[in-house]
């Protein structure tokens, strides 16, 4: 049987073992079960067949770790965490093990490859595998707590803080979503966030009447140079950057003269402040408006991104 062959009939057994592992056909196995593919492909670099001591423990555990699959998963490309222990401490992890080992070990041609081979079928399977982890990231939604004992800004600044390095991509929304909630009434545009400006020739992220806004998490002199050009062009521009690195906008703004042309604020403070307008600035409608506005955000999300993983999970205690 040629390598070819092998590869292909190898991806069969690993696909019919995953999905073999659904709890049901319409839900992804759980992680433990990735952790024991990714691990017992990574032994077979070292022994084919396998043997049970190959790849179990005399504590009855897979040979796995976090740092194990860690690597696997940066060797591909994908540095997010996944995993602290690995699926090692998980009891269902050695069946689910013994599964995927009887499978390939009965792949024909398989155990003939020559080393070389069989490390680049077995790269091939890691980097399926690697797929449903970037899979299970994409459904991972943005958990958060909500306090509503918190003022409505700091509540905004758990969410960012909370998105971590997606923060980006949920400021713009947040404040697309808060300018939509308040200005039912206008057409507030609704852009993926990796869509670029010069693409849709616009002068900002949002445009309401002759006010442009720029919504950044990291401000840079170009995003003060595109809020001068809408200055001389015109537009009332504003600046939207987080709280702590606000005063650094400023100071941008001072060196590159555009202190007065310039309207500079906190997105936290900025969205807040329409969640409070809302209640009319009392705490007993707090919740409903915080939901409210999660509830335009993921709906905004949820039509212009492929990236599920920036919609943001209901707060289970609102």
């Amino acid at each position: 049987m040629s390598a070819q062959n092998a590869a292909v009939d190898s991806l069969s057994a690993l696909r019919q073992w995953y999905d073999g592992h659904r709890p049901s056909p319409d839900e992804e196995p759980n992680t433990y079960v990735i952790c024991a593919g990714l691990a017992i492909l990574e032994r077979m670099r070292d022994a084919f067949p396998l043997s049970r001591s190959d790849y179990v423990t005399p504590g009855n555990q897979v040979r796995t770790s976090g740092r194990l699959i860690q690597s696997i998963l940066a060797r591909h490309g994908e540095e997010r965490r996944f995993t602290a222990e690995g699926g090692r401490t998980t009891r269902a992890t050695v069946p689910a093990a013994e599964g995927l080992v009887a499978q390939t070990n009965a792949v024909e041609g398989l155990s003939e490859l020559t080393d070389e081979e069989r490390y680049e079928v077995i790269e091939a399977l890691q980097a399926w595998l690697v797929e449903r982890v970037k899979d299970y990231f994409s459904r991972q939604r943005i958990g958060v707590e909500i306090n509503l004992s918190k003022p409505t800004s700091q509540i905004v600044g758990d969410i960012l803080n909370a998105a971590g390095l997606k923060s980006g991509a949920v400021a713009q929304h947040l404040v697309g979503a808060k300018l939509a909630v308040r200005f039912p009434d206008l057409d507030v545009a609704n852009h993926s966030y990796t869509t670029a400006d010069q693409q849709l020739g616009r002068p900002g992220d949002f445009v309401v009447r002759d006010t442009v806004f720029h919504v950044t998490v990291a401000p840079m002199p170009p995003v003060l140079d595109k809020c001068l050009e809408n200055f001389r062009n015109g537009y009332r521009p504003l600046l939207l950057a987080p709280d702590s690195r606000l005063e650094a906008a400023r100071q941008m703004a001072e060196s590159a003269g555009a202190q007065e042309g310039v309207s500079i604020l906190a997105i936290e403070s900025f969205v807040g402040q329409n969640i409070d307008e809302l209640g009319s600035f009392g705490k007993e409608n707090l919740a409903e408006n915080i939901i409210g506005l999660i509830e335009t955000y993921n709906e905004r999300v949820g039509a212009v991104e492929s990236d599920r993983s920036l919609l943001i999970a209901p707060a289970a205690n609102l």
